[in-house]
């Protein structure tokens, strides 16, 4: 996945995503239509990773509570840092070398100690929910790309990346990359499964439960090492 693609989960400072890209709407539903031509030739379909990482409704459910979660970390990271302040403040109305500053000085330290803790756990525990959830959704993609495919008659489906320079860094190695990414230069429209992939994705979420078989995601709370 490139870098400038899939923006599922980036949690900058708290805060999630987003990224969006033309719709391709496959304008052959027909399943007579997508019989394979005379001759053997085999059929290619097209699959846009980044419109699926941005518009199937698990991903959305996903990303809303991803942003929940991210603001209780920023709730709680500030509440760790008022806490300590306070005390920082509070060590400096002692003397060094007193019995009081010592015993302030300590529980100043141990406050850190389990605010870095915490903050490197809970890092931890955001990227494995972040790497876990973009496999399971890749996967689910693949499986949905296939069964198309099958059904459609097509025997091998490519990755479409879109060609925008302007979204991403504005240096010769970035567009080189950005190039060397592309499996696809030119397709015609009727080939791009992307939305059918999505509504079968949809619909699978849809009757597997929703939002509700999501369950809770890991807490970023007071009660967090």
């Amino acid at each position: 996945m490139s870098r400038n693609r899939i923006a599922i989960f980036a949690l900058t400072g708290g805060i999630i995503l987003a990224a969006t890209i033309e719709s391709a709407e496959s304008t052959q539903d027909s399943p007579s239509s997508s019989g394979a031509p005379a001759g053997g030739s085999q059929r290619a379909a097209v699959l846009d990773l980044v419109r699926i990482f941005n518009e199937c409704s698990q991903i959305q459910d996903l990303n809303e509570l991803m942003k929940e979660q991210a603001d209780g970390f920023a709730k709680e990271a500030a509440q760790r840092r008022k806490v300590i302040e306070d005390k920082q403040v509070e060590l400096g109305a002692f003397r060094p070398g007193t019995q009081d500053h010592s015993a302030r000085r300590k529980d100043l330290v141990r406050l850190n100690i389990d605010a870095n803790v915490w903050l490197k756990v809970s890092e931890q525990t955001v990227e494995q929910e972040k790497f876990d959830w973009t496999r399971i959704i890749y996967e689910k993609s693949v499986t949905a790309a296939e069964e198309v495919a099958k059904e459609r008659g097509y025997d091998i489906v490519l990755q479409r990346t879109p060609f925008k320079p302007d979204e991403i860094e504005q240096e010769v190695q970035a567009l080189r990359r950005l190039v060397q990414d592309r499996a696809v230069i030119y397709h015609v429209p009727e080939i791009d499964i992307t939305d059918l992939v999505i509504r079968r994705l949809d619909a699978a979420y849809k009757a597997a439960g929703g939002k509700k078989q999501l369950g809770e995601l890991a807490p970023i709370n007071a009660s967090s090492p």
